[in-house]
């Protein structure tokens, strides 16, 4: 396997104690192996930095619940924003595949009868699901969307279909435009709105059979980061609850500059590090990054790999010995399909890390999600990583010396 060149790159954190002086502490920043396949990431940046970008930067992150409180996510979408301005919320879903995901940067209300669907929850028999979920209704409902500053866009994500109803869009109040869903066979359809003077509430009124994905709330330029992780999301239910060939489309169409995938927290509790059940893991997670090159081959991919984990159930709660060898895995598969990849096992400490987690209060008592403090540590070291000296040449790393960052 070849080893990709790492540098480290720190960030410092500080933490109020009773005393006086804040205490600084040194957070190693992401170091990724295969970083080449970030060039299309850090090009975009530059575009960005220099003004002349045809859409914000765009990451979007999937995940299961360690992403799903949208607190990883976040941090990482506040930082983008101080440095390159606010791009807006981005996508959201029209209402949450699972009661307890969230986005930060929107408020969202609904009135009517909508059927949710999810990819780890419940599934429509159609399985087209959009980037992850979907809210249907027969009778008619309402969606509302707050952002909390205005967007100069809104992208519909729908689903066409066979006796398709119509969809009123208000921005601020004002009708902006009413889209018809009605099609001869079910495929997925879009329809994005200027909305030249800006806009904070938007309101979604369904009439008839509609089926609504999301929506992608934008400004021209800035930064933007979807949070598309569920709650109890495995890479299988990806893999099989959601159409590839549907999904892809979706992914095409939102056109992203990264894609992140952060699985293995539910998979860890039952596969075993060795034999067969592994090994469908690794299959599964390779197809799931085929279909991310597949739809978008000129933008990145990342892999963020599942953290440490003990076993909470067995009394002496022993470090799960599936942890590496999925890291492992999704290493494999990773290269395979031309992805970059983030080891947050080894970096946050390794084997057993999560119960120095735990004691420095970076981790629940469940020793597998973060804290508000263990998720903003995550994406400091991520976004470091990501805009930090790895935007730089080989030659000009080697040149440059190491340096720290506050945030």
């Amino acid at each position: 396997m070849r080893l990709a060149t790492m540098v480290t790159v720190t960030v410092t954190l500080l933490t109020h104690t009773a005393s006086a002086s804040p205490k600084a502490e040194v957070v190693p920043a992401a170091s990724f192996e295969e970083p080449k396949a970030l060039e299309a990431f850090r090009t975009a940046l530059a575009a960005q930095q220099a003004g002349n970008a045809a859409h914000p930067l765009r990451i979007s992150y999937f995940g299961d619940s360690l992403t799903a409180d949208d607190q990883i996510t976040h941090a990482l979408r506040e930082k983008l924003d101080a440095l390159l301005g606010d791009g807006g919320p981005g996508f959201v879903w029209a209402v949450p595949p699972h009661p307890y995901c969230q986005h930060r940067a929107i408020a969202r209300m609904s009135s009517g009868t909508w059927r949710v669907h999810g990819v780890s929850t419940v599934q429509p028999t159609d399985h087209l699901l959009g980037l992850g979920g979907s809210a249907e209704t027969d009778g008619g409902g309402s969606i509302r969307l707050v952002a909390k500053a205005n967007v100069t866009s809104i992208d519909l994500h729908y689903l066409a279909q066979p006796r398709g109803g119509e969809l009123a869009v208000f921005a601020d109040g004002k009708e902006v435009a009413t889209v018809q869903t009605a099609a001869e066979k079910k495929q997925a359809a879009f329809a994005q709105l200027a909305i030249p003077d800006g806009a904070r509430k938007f309101e979604l009124r369904a009439s008839g059979k509609v089926r609504l994905f999301g929506a992608s709330l934008e400004n021209a330029k800035g930064a933007v980061v979807d949070n598309l992780g569920v709650v109890n999301a495995t890479a299988k239910q990806l893999a099989n609850h959601n159409l590839p060939e549907h999904w892809q489309k979706q992914l095409a169409h939102r056109g992203s500059d990264l894609v992140v995938i952060m699985l293995g927290t539910n998979e860890a509790e039952w596969l075993p590090a060795r034999g067969s059940a592994m090994a469908e893991h690794e299959k599964l997670f390779g197809d799931l990054l085929t279909s991310v090159r597949t739809a978008n081959p000129n933008a990145s991919c990342l892999v963020v790999s599942p953290l440490d984990q003990l076993d909470y159930r067995v009394e002496a709660m022993p470090p799960r010995d599936s942890i590496p060898a999925m890291v492992a895995a999704q290493h494999r598969a990773a290269t395979a399909a031309g992805c970059a990849f983030w080891d947050t096992y080894a970096w946050m400490g390794g084997k057993g890390a999560s119960r120095s987690w735990y004691k420095r209060g970076l981790v629940v008592k469940d020793y597998q999600h973060p804290t508000t403090n263990g998720a903003n540590r995550i994406a400091s070291a991520l976004y470091a990583g990501l805009v930090g000296r790895w935007g730089m040449s080989a030659q000009s790393r080697r040149q440059q010396p190491v340096i720290s960052r506050g945030w």
